[in-house]
């Protein structure tokens, strides 16, 4: 059913996997796309060392693509928000070397200011303690995620509401305004089944990943058919379904 797996991580950031291990998992799971989308730097212990990695990662995925000529290797990265503005870890330099863009929340990242850690960083930490913050939170965080989303005009935003809340329902209406896809993630076990109403009601586009972290569970995407399938979603607004068109 599915083209290709957009979201998986190699040892360039906290992969298990060598990058031709990822491939060839994908190779074997039948898929005609693959992409890696290593973590961006101010992700505190998972990150790639520095934003320069990413072109070392294309490098290899050049001689990958000879090597392996049935899958089309992609690079991306999962870039972090780092201010309530919406910035995010690489700089447009590296973004536009890139395939493609896909922007989520976490909660370790060094932020971009102090007023961001002050502001953004340390109450989404809080909020496991104290969850009388929750509505702060989800207002900060769907800020922080929409105005990234109009700045970068990501491919997609990985892992909605996990761990860190946010409104799905005006998230949902930013990506359908400027066309980027909502993340089923197959990877984390969380509720998701929200994700794909506000698709439905807003018009948003959705896009089902893995998260791989190991090379056998890249292209494990069963769990998020099963999602489409019971909420009968139109399979044309899947990008990894009706298709994907790489820079």
């Amino acid at each position: 059913m599915f083209l290709g797996d957009f979201h998986t991580h190699s040892r360039y950031s906290d992969g298990r996997g060598t990058l031709r291990e990822n491939v060839m998992a994908a190779l074997n799971k039948g898929l005609c796309f693959y992409g890696v989308t290593d973590h961006g730097p101010a992700n505190i212990g998972t990150g790639v060392r520095q934003e320069k990695v990413y072109l070392t990662i294309k490098a290899e995925a050049q001689r990958l693509k000879k090597e392996f000529p049935g899958i089309n290797v992609l690079v991306g990265a999962e870039a972090d928000v780092i201010s309530l503005e919406g910035d995010i870890d690489l700089s447009l330099e590296v973004v536009s070397a890139l395939d493609y863009l896909i922007i989520g929340l976490h909660p370790y990242i060094l932020p971009k200011t102090l007023k961001d850690g002050f502001l953004f960083v340390l109450p989404n930490l809080l909020g496991r303690i104290f969850p009388g913050i929750k509505r702060y939170l989800i207002r900060i965080n769907t800020r922080a995620l929409i105005r990234a989303i109009e700045k970068y005009r990501p491919l997609a935003v990985s892992h909605p509401n996990l761990v860190l809340p946010v409104d799905l329902e005006a998230l949902a209406r930013s990506c359908a305004k400027n066309g980027v896809a909502l993340e089923i993630n197959t990877g984390h076990k969380y509720p998701k089944e929200e994700i794909v109403k506000a698709a439905l009601k807003t018009g948003a586009k959705l896009i089902v990943n893995s998260d791989a972290h190991y090379p056998h569970t890249v292209g494990e995407l069963k769990s998020g058919e099963e999602l489409l399938m019971r909420y009968n979603f139109p399979l044309e607004r899947v990008l990894n379904v009706a298709g994907f068109n790489a820079k």
